[in-house]
């Protein structure tokens, strides 16, 4: 029987949380399931991180996983610290689940993550960064989405994020300036449907012919708006991934399978598993894309080790694809315990 430890965020009391913090909440709980689902096949201990690495060590070299399953991500609100946890992991020479210390943090960098994808010729957004106190001249035609360069989990992204006048995005940037003291990222909005595209796999079995392994596109989800309220942007805001006592929250409403033709499924399952690769993805991952009134694709963002909390959007995709949420977590597991017993692979 191997011995997993599940390692997660040490969220602190929950009175000391900012408001835009509230997505840290629930990890201990996300934890629990994770352990939950593994213990029928596995030694399991739950083990919280609060950012103190030569603590981590200790405590690991003590405990002597054969893997680490990795939900870290971040202490308190400071999202690069996300690679902490790996790049501890990869030191002492124990697999984990998940992305790369350099994939977490390339993909992160929402502007680096878009230039990797241009040149491998992956279709994204048109944009604009504005660094910390730099002049705000537009390039880009209006209407224009702000947010934050390097955050995760919609922090930044409000009703406001969508802008239509110089004004309002001089606004917009100096309110991600102030408040995440990081460049603003600004982008062409694209205006249409939102799907979101769940990838289970180890890219190392790519070639390999059948192997359960490898890469597999999970049945396709659609972020579906159209009963938002007028005056409410149609997109996935702060406030619809987090805020359950707003009306973005109760309008914006996932749809999995998505209701779409064959033609549009398989350009989406062939980008995905495109940007999965060229952003070097591992294990799971989800990649969001907005399809525009003219037939268009683009990838908006790239999320290695997404939530996977039984009532998120990955476990949600896995579902309709055949998955119990324990077969799931044990896939998972899976792919980071046979690192450990073909190191090769890796």
């Amino acid at each position: 029987m191997a011995h997993v430890v599940v390692i997660y965020n040490n969220v602190p009391d929950r009175s000391l949380l900012a408001q835009d913090l509230k997505s840290e909440l629930g990890l201990l709980q996300v934890a629990d399931g994770v352990a939950a689902a593994l213990r029928a096949r596995h030694r399991v201990t739950v083990l919280p991180f609060a950012g103190d690495v030569i603590l981590l060590g200790e405590q690991l070299r003590a405990l002597k996983p054969d893997a680490v399953f990795n939900l870290f991500e971040g202490v308190f609100g400071f999202s690069q610290s996300e690679v902490f946890v790996p790049i501890t992991l990869d030191l002492l020479g124990i697999p984990y689940t998940g992305s790369s210390a350099k994939t977490l943090e390339t993909c992160l960098k929402k502007s680096l993550t878009k230039k990797i994808l241009l040149r491998r010729s992956i279709p994204t957004p048109p944009f604009q960064v504005f660094a910390v106190g730099a002049p705000i001249e537009p390039q880009l035609p209006f209407p224009i989405f702000v947010k934050p360069d390097c955050e995760d989990a919609s922090l930044g992204i409000s009703n406001d994020s969508v802008v239509y006048t110089p004004e309002q995005l001089e606004n917009q940037v100096r309110a991600i300036w102030q408040k995440f003291s990081q460049p603003a990222l600004c982008e062409t909005f694209i205006d249409g449907r939102e799907f979101n595209v769940a990838i289970l796999g180890d890219p190392d079995y790519e070639q390999t012919i059948a192997h359960p392994f490898a890469p597999k596109v999970l049945p396709i989800s659609e972020i579906c708006f159209d009963t938002m309220p007028a005056g409410y942007q149609h997109i996935v805001s702060y406030n619809a991934k987090w805020e359950d006592s707003s009306i973005e929250y109760r309008e914006t409403k996932p749809v999995c399978p998505a209701p779409i033709d064959l033609k549009l499924e398989l350009e989406l399952k062939q980008l995905a598993l495109r940007t999965f690769h060229a952003m070097g993805c591992r294990d799971y991952a989800r990649i969001d894309f907005r399809y525009s009134h003219d037939g268009k694709l683009y990838v908006i963002d790239v999320n290695p080790n997404p939530d996977i909390s039984p009532d998120a959007g990955f476990a949600r995709s896995a579902h309709a694809g055949g998955y119990s949420y324990e077969q799931l977590i044990q896939t998972i597991a899976d792919f980071a315990l046979n690192r450990k017993t073909h190191p090769n692979t890796d």
